[in-house]
């Protein structure tokens, strides 16, 4: 599978990694996962792995980052690019508000932080 982990804190994103990565059972045990640093670094990720022919399985998103937050960057990847696999949100922002924005964004699921690996992993099978 190949998954795109966006999140403007690079600890953030390498607890991300580590948590996918240590998975070995099931069907995540080929995973590949790219990186980018804020919502418009995904959206081109997105755009260059479509025009190259690739596409992402899941896309994993923080809310509130520099450049682009989470629920425009979802619009801009669900919308323009007719992107339709999963894209989980992942933030901090607990607030039903925030929630529902990054759904009407083109968010499947948002997952709060503290994020532990069954949180995701539920997601991940669930989405």
């Amino acid at each position: 599978f190949d998954v795109i982990s966006k999140d403007d804190s690079s600890l953030n994103r390498r607890m991300l990694v580590r948590l996918i990565e240590t998975e070995k059972t099931g069907r995540f045990i080929n995973v590949v996962i790219r990186e980018a640093d804020d919502g418009l670094t995904a959206v081109e990720a997105v755009r260059a792995a479509q025009e190259s022919g690739e596409s992402f399985d899941y896309i994993l998103m923080d809310f509130i980052m520099i450049n682009m937050h989470g629920p425009q960057a979802a619009g801009i990847i669900r919308k323009d690019l007719k992107y339709t696999r999963p894209i989980i949100g992942v933030t901090g922002n607990a607030l039903p508000e925030d929630i529902a924005k990054f759904i009407a964004g083109g968010a499947n699921k948002v997952l709060t932080k503290p994020l532990t690996k069954a949180k995701l992993f539920d997601a991940l099978m669930t989405v």
